[in-house]
């Protein structure tokens, strides 16, 4: 390794640099969603799993969660092997004893289908989390129907167009490479797809096998998704901000319902428009990155952004149902007090009842004796 990293100039050490950078960043981002997972993972047995009526939205709590750490948790094994032998060749992942070494000792192998995996189940989680969203927002706007179907045919249009840009990319990839194998290929005409190139002599990235110059567009339709689930959040809030004022300066009352970070309004407009917000702003970054930098930049950014929905999506269900079952939890805990303070001072003055009654019947008996 000494001698070949000699012969490495400044620009390979430091793709190699951040080839292992990018690495790190994946075990992080598992490292992450694991460590989120069990530190609320007490939360989602009791407002989740413990409930007596199953609802589509718990359906999809379970999808964003698990899919979710799945995803990350391969990704993170596939990427540190890589690393490892220094080399995009990967070998058989511990976890897969059945599967050949020829299906996983080059790029067409583990790190082709990782990437496309990846895509598929990015999205797979994406949506899960926009499910979660539409019935917040529709939450707040009491259930209206045309509210409903105009969010389930947004949802509906993105996911639909980003599988055709994914299915369209990965599908003509299969069959350049039929062709490729048969020799009836033109590489001179091949300018929209391209395969990914070394960044550097000496340097070989986990990447799937062609990049198409579109990829990008992927973007674009949740961009709009979750601009439109922003605006109808911000409408809302800016509307109740303004009747609440007004209620506010007709009572002279103290103080607002979102002034306390515990009380359930807050909560519904906090995440439902600063988890909106978040996703735009990372939409808006990867056209620029995934149209203008190179695929390592892409492969970072991707993970950074895959990392968001997985946690966005179940901490949309926790703080919700957190907040909401909190009253009745504390009510039923207090009447609980309640009924133990009642019934030690009941068991005390009973107590103090028989002894009085001791003590007098010994007083009539001494007076009786003398």
């Amino acid at each position: 390794m000494s001698g070949e990293s000699a012969n490495l100039d400044q620009k390979s050490v430091q793709y190699l640099f951040s080839d292992r950078a990018f690495a790190m960043l994946a075990l992080a981002s598992a490292t992450g969603i694991v460590y989120d997972h069990i530190s609320t993972f007490d939360d989602e047995i009791e407002l989740v799993w413990q409930r007596p009526k199953w609802t589509v939205v718990q359906l999809l709590f379970i999808v964003n969660r698990y899919v979710g750490d799945i995803m990350q948790i391969f990704g993170a094994v596939v990427y540190i092997r890589h690393i490892q032998r220094h080399t995009h060749a990967v070998s058989r992942p511990f976890f897969l004893p059945c599967v050949s070494d020829s299906l996983t000792t080059a790029t067409p192998g583990v790190c082709n289908v990782l990437n496309k995996l990846v895509g598929y189940l990015v999205m797979v989680v994406l949506s899960s989390m926009q499910g979660i969203m539409i019935y917040r927002v529709s939450s707040m706007y009491s259930h209206n129907r045309k509210i409903i179907y105009l969010l389930a045919s947004a949802l509906l249009v993105e996911i639909t167009c980003v599988f055709f840009v994914q299915f369209y990319a990965y599908d003509f990839h299969d069959r350049r490479s039929f062709r490729v194998h048969l020799g009836l290929w033109d590489h001179q005409s091949d300018t929209l797809f391209s395969a990914v190139p070394d960044p550097a002599p000496g340097v070989q990235l986990c990447s799937q096998n062609t990049w198409p110059d579109f990829m990008w567009a992927a973007w674009v339709p949740v961009f709009f998704f979750e601009s439109f689930i922003l605006a109808l959040s911000v409408s809302l809030a800016v509307k109740y901000y303004k009747s609440i004022r007004t209620l506010h300066a007709v009572r002279q009352t103290n103080g607002m319902p979102w002034e306390n970070s515990d009380s359930l309004v807050y909560i519904l407009l906090r995440d439902s428009i600063t988890f909106p917000s978040i996703l735009t702003a990372f939409c808006f970054s990867n056209f620029f990155v995934w149209k203008f930098m190179d695929y390592l930049a892409v492969q970072i950014s991707f993970t950074v952004t895959s990392f968001v929905p997985c946690i966005v999506g179940s901490r949309l269900i926790i703080n919700l149902r957190e907040t909401y079952y909190r009253p009745f939890k504390e009510e039923c805990d207090y009447g609980i007090e309640q009924a133990q303070e009642q019934t030690q001072t009941e068991t005390f003055e009973s107590i103090n009842l028989r002894r009085r009654d001791a003590s007098g019947g010994r007083r009539s008996s001494d007076e009786a004796h003398i």
